[in-house]
């Protein structure tokens, strides 16, 4: 009886077993982890290398785009919580644009697209494509903007 009970057990640490021994290449390395110092900082379009774009949003009701693109830097800073609907709208047009790009160009093996979240849920993205990145700029351009 204690053999029958003693079975499922055996079993059972061998798949664990067997699961933690084989891996899966997804690429990630710790000895290749992408980074931008320009996520978070005070001004993010002077740590950006050219060619990137950052998009930072968070809890704090603040968007801000900066952009090292075709030899220009620059920083722009909107108050969601203050837009009029319009420029509200599009300022979400153009994020969600930026970031369904960015899914779909991200690539663990790469830093084409970086990912940084700080604990107060605040979120950056940094982007290498730069029609991507001139997109998200001329979108937001001409919108008004705040210090946030």
């Amino acid at each position: 009886m204690k053999a029958l009970l003693t079975l499922p057990v055996v079993a059972l640490l061998a798949a664990c077993s067997a699961q933690e021994s084989s891996t899966i290449s997804t690429g990630f390395s710790e000895d290749n982890l992408a980074t931008s110092q320009a996520c978070f900082a005070e001004t993010p379009s002077a740590l950006l290398e050219p060619g990137q774009t950052l998009l930072e949003t968070g809890p704090a009701g603040n968007t801000r785009i900066s952009w090292s693109l075709a030899g220009e830097t620059g920083d722009l800073t909107f108050a969601v919580t203050v837009m009029d609907l319009p420029s509200k709208t599009i300022l979400d047009g153009a994020n969600a644009d930026f970031y369904r790009a960015a899914g779909q160009q991200h690539d663990h093996a790469t830093d084409a697209v970086i990912y940084h979240r700080t604990s107060d849920g605040t979120f950056c993205t940094v982007i290498r494509d730069e029609p991507t990145g001139q997109a998200l700029v001329d979108a937001v351009s001409a919108l008004p903007q705040s210090a946030g």
